[in-house]
């Protein structure tokens, strides 16, 4: 695990651009990406202060957060102007419910102490599938003794299930990579919902983590290869069904030829 770019030559899958790949249509995504901050609509600036936000609060000394509230931080770096928002009304609406949601986190978490990874960005090279991932570990805590008791926590502003999906699976296969484990207990705080989206990994979390992974990658090649592939969370559902079907089919194929070559080596053994 590296606090950097990918070094082994694999393609490298980031985190926040997948992200935008969801939210976003590419063409929006290409002229933000020419004006820089400046092109962020309201949803990319309420995440930008959010981030910061809670990277100073959950970096002061517990005693000290404790006596500070988050309202007062996120007060620092909340868009001092509502650009990009749809109205100033928007604007104040999104502002009050967002502040209100922190307090409430905040308040449920008082119970956490200091967090092992604040706002971090890490790339941990994953061989089976020939890909770096990069994640942006927003807040992770340390639940007990042992690489597997790890929560990870993740702030969004608004619900869309296919962010919080890919966020699932990528968390599940860097840690495994780059902690030898997959993390006690995923949170994803969707912000403007008031809603707590939990995941507990399970057994079969793994290779679930993996096919989905990898249908990512490919479909990030399909694009950089000019073949656009339909990324919404149907054709992802059935691409991965599809992609375990084959590797069942070739699983039976393999078995077969096994037991033919075990047939063909037992045969003189037979007549013998």
């Amino acid at each position: 695990m590296r606090n950097s770019d990918s070094l082994s030559g694999f393609p490298l899958l980031h985190d926040y651009q997948l992200e935008e790949m969801w939210r976003t249509p590419q063409s929006t995504r290409q002229s933000q990406g020419k004006r820089g901050r400046e092109g962020w609509n309201w949803r990319q600036r309420v995440q930008y202060a959010v981030g910061h936000a809670l990277n100073e609060y959950f970096g002061m000394e517990v005693e000290v957060r404790r006596e500070i509230p988050v309202q007062y931080v996120l007060e620092k770096w909340w868009p001092t102007q509502p650009t990009g928002f749809e109205s100033l009304f928007h604007y104040w609406d999104v502002k009050n419910k967002v502040s209100g949601e922190l307090s409430k986190i905040c308040a449920l978490n008082r119970d956490l102490s200091v967090p092992v990874m604040l706002y971090e960005q890490f790339c941990t090279p994953v061989p089976e599938l020939e890909v770096d991932i990069s994640l942006i570990v927003q807040a992770a805590w340390q639940l007990s003794a042992g690489a597997d008791s790890l929560l990870i926590q993740k702030y969004i502003v608004d619900y869309n299930p296919n962010v919080i999906h890919t966020f699932q699976h990528l968390t599940n296969v860097f840690c495994y990579y780059a902690f030898g484990a997959l993390p006690q207990l995923i949170e994803v705080y969707c912000l403007l919902e008031g809603k707590k989206v939990r995941f507990i990994p399970g057994p079969a979390s793994l290779q679930q983590s993996l096919d989905y992974v990898r249908l990512l990658r490919d479909s990030r090649e399909d694009v950089h290869a000019t073949t656009e592939r339909c990324r919404c969370g149907a054709c992802i559902r059935e691409q991965r069904s599809q992609g375990n079907s084959n590797r069942m089919d070739k699983n039976k194929k393999e078995q077969q030829e096994a037991k033919n070559r075990k047939e063909r080596l037992l045969g003189p053994l037979l007549f013998s």
